[in-house]
């Protein structure tokens, strides 16, 4: 079982601990897991060309994309995480969706397990839930499994920490992860 886990923040922070809970969860149970950072790595924006859509063609852009690609296609299941900037994913979180496109027709990532954890600085429903829309409708376009989402509020870096409910929401969001893909 391989699961991985993709953040969207542009530093290490809430995101990232959130999705690392999710991911210790899922290797608990016997998965094989990596985080990747998008942060870290090199991927330009989508052109719009469409080259890819509908061809099964891979995208005409050379860049990291092309191993995270092939890591999402080789994966049974995908966790998301970005933080909620202005009610929406970071920008390195819509580089991202964009550049996904050549997996959506058609769809290669068709029935994988996928889950989302978001967090923002103000109260859930002032933003973050907005941006879980997002998600769930990245979910249907993709023809993937939506097993959950954690939503969290942390309005310093690195306090979410301490919240141990999160930890304890996201800790489940990795066995309902495993249970699908087991």
């Amino acid at each position: 079982m391989k699961v991985i886990g993709i953040c969207g923040s542009p530093r290490k922070g809430n995101t990232e601990q959130m999705l690392q809970w999710v991911l210790d969860s899922c290797n608990a149970g016997g998965a094989d897991v990596e985080l990747v950072r998008l942060s870290e790595i090199k991927i330009n924006h989508c052109t719009g060309c469409d080259v890819c859509y509908g061809t099964g063609k891979p995208c005409t852009i050379h860049d990291d994309m092309e191993e995270l690609i092939n890591k999402m296609v080789g994966a049974d299941a995908i966790i998301i995480g970005t933080p909620n900037y202005f009610a929406n994913v970071s920008g390195l979180m819509k580089n991202f969706i964009d550049r996904t496109n050549p997996l959506c027709d058609p769809p290669l990532l068709k029935d994988k397990a996928a889950a989302f954890v978001c967090v923002g600085g103000q109260p859930i429903n002032a933003g973050t839930d907005v941006v879980e829309q997002i998600f769930k409708k990245y979910c249907k376009d993709m023809d993937l499994v939506n097993v959950g989402s954690v939503l969290a509020k942390a309005e310093d870096p690195g306090t979410i920490s301490k919240n141990d409910d999160t930890n304890l929401s996201c800790t489940n969001l990795g066995n309902n992860i495993l249970t699908r893909i087991q």
